[in-house]
């Protein structure tokens, strides 16, 4: 029994866990209750070092990979507001500081900025903020003290998208981009502030709530998007080897709707392909122009692989196959058990690019 624990807590960790060296790890949820550790200061985000990325602020989101073919734009139409993951691995503390520095700080800037954020940087202006992050072991354990823990670091979240709105978006369209925990909040986001405000909700042009486990059968009031160019709707996928065990834990995971968090349970969870931005087509290898290696902190980003894998939802995840001998750049300790999770945006890279270039133009026009 103590096996399968472990092993169910392993797979879990996937749906959270940005690429990390395994002695990084800190499985156990913090030891005390949530009411028992002191809630780290609120960000102020009027203040620019409440935010990751702020236009004209230098980041590592405005790097181009090698073999993209394309430019930051000086004036784009748009602006996307990216919710990001957990790069908060230790369990000494519900929630990190929004400023920890370190290894979660590592993580974000040459992590998740330069694999994920930067995707968007061809269509829009690009807002980050930092938040008061759940650590990542409340994913693992679903309890209350887990969810005041969500509780938090989604209040940081919904009071930096209304300052983008009111201070910096300036009546513009918008997307909303996220990641794992990053798409958890960004699902609630959605049904507190964009279904209830019908001028958001035509700015809205389009959420990529990338990782999120949200099952197919809950209305969050966006459709689903059907074709590459629809605007108005949402996507997500989850990321997984043709053969995986990752199922085992999947019952477990949280989403939020109906005013509250719920797990997941037998639900289907929601598959977009992003080769083809629909639920039903096979995509080749040949369609999946770039792929994105994960790099070392603090080198250059290594160039994009051409026809890396094709993909298609199946079993409510999106299947993928990697050759073996290309998985070099495209593996981390949960790709052992079929989980490409930490690989959502990375595999990809270059369709969501291209697909956000083409939303914001189509929305335009």
């Amino acid at each position: 029994m103590r096996f399968w624990r472990g092993l169910v807590g392993l797979l879990l960790l996937c749906l959270s866990l940005p690429p990390v060296m395994a002695a990084e790890l800190k499985l156990r949820p913090p030891a005390k209750p949530f009411s028992a550790y002191p809630i780290p200061p609120a960000p102020d985000y009027a203040d620019r070092a409440s935010w990751a990325v702020w236009p004209g602020k230098p980041s590592s989101a405005d790097v181009i990979p090698s073999g993209i073919d394309g430019t930051i734009p000086r004036a784009p139409k748009a602006d996307v507001f990216f919710i990001h993951p957990t790069t908060f691995l230790d369990n000494s503390s519900w929630n990190a500081a929004f400023d920890a520095g370190g290894f979660t700080e590592t993580q974000l800037d040459q992590g998740v900025l330069r694999h994920q954020a930067s995707a968007f940087n061809g269509c829009c202006r690009i807002y980050v903020p930092r938040y008061r992050q759940a650590t990542l072991s409340a994913f693992l354990t679903p309890s209350d003290d887990a969810n005041k823990a969500f509780d938090l670091a989604y209040s940081d979240v919904l009071r930096a998208f209304d300052y983008f709105i009111a201070h910096a978006n300036n009546g513009r369209p918008f997307i909303i981009a996220s990641h794992s925990q990053g798409s958890l909040h960004a699902t609630r986001l959605l049904q507190d502030r964009i279904l209830r405000n019908p001028k958001l909700k035509r700015r809205l042009v389009a959420a990529y709530i990338i990782g999120a486990s949200l099952p197919e059968a809950v209305n969050v009031g966006i459709p689903v998007c059907e074709s590459a160019r629809e605007t108005g709707c949402i996507v997500d996928w989850n990321t997984t080897a043709n053969h995986t065990i990752l199922a085992l834990g999947s019952r477990r995971m949280i989403t939020f709707y109906d005013g509250k968090y719920n797990l997941v349970g037998s639900e289907r969870w929601l598959c977009v392909n992003p080769l083809s931005w629909d639920r039903k087509t096979v995509s080749v290898p040949s369609a999946n122009k770039a792929a994105l290696p994960s790099g070392k902190p603090g080198e250059p980003l290594l160039p994009v692989v051409a026809g890396l894998t094709g993909a298609r939802c199946d079993r409510d995840r999106l299947v993928v196959s990697i050759p073996v001998s290309k998985r070099k750049g495209f593996r981390d300790p949960m790709s052992v058990f079929g989980s490409y999770h930490n690989q959502d945006y990375n595999l990809f890279y270059g369709s969501i690019r291209q697909n956000a270039i083409d939303r914001v133009t189509a929305y335009t026009k």
